[in-house]
């Protein structure tokens, strides 16, 4: 931007030496030479304009890649967590898992012991009473 300012300030100096060294510049009246300058300055104005709202779109732009990097930021934080929550839920869900195998298999086990009681008592009651009533009948007798 100091380049650009820099340039035109040399433009400036380079066409105000030449107006006035030419023999042409001379012969120009004064009116035309200050048009000329008159239009020499609107430039330089519309050019120190045009670099201050180049600036200002700069900051803006600047300031929007600022947000945009705090927001993708944010965006980063908040997925780390979510896999850190998603890997919480996965060892949960794996523990679950094994206490569900465990119950499994007890209750399995507890099948197995309960029809062993029930075949046990269906067979062992009538066995019983058989074997009492024998052993009362022998004593009886």
């Amino acid at each position: 931007m100091k380049l650009l300012q820099r340039f035109t300030a040399i433009a400036v100096f380079c066409f105000i030496f030449f107006s006035l060294s030419s023999q042409a510049a001379f012969a120009q009246d004064f009116s035309s030479l200050d048009s000329d300058l008159q239009l020499l300055e609107d430039l330089i104005l519309d050019t120190i304009a045009n670099t201050q709202e180049q600036q200002i779109l700069l900051q803006d732009l600047k300031m929007s890649l600022d947000e945009s990097g705090i927001l993708i930021s944010n965006y980063e934080i908040i997925i780390t967590e979510q896999e850190n929550l998603l890997r919480d839920l996965q060892l949960r869900l794996n523990e679950m898992s094994e206490i569900y195998q465990m119950q499994s298999t007890l209750s399995a086990r507890s099948d197995q012991r309960l029809k062993l009681w029930r075949n046990f008592t269906l067979i062992g009651i009538p066995v019983t009473a058989v074997i009492s009533g024998v052993i009362v009948w022998a004593v009886m007798r």
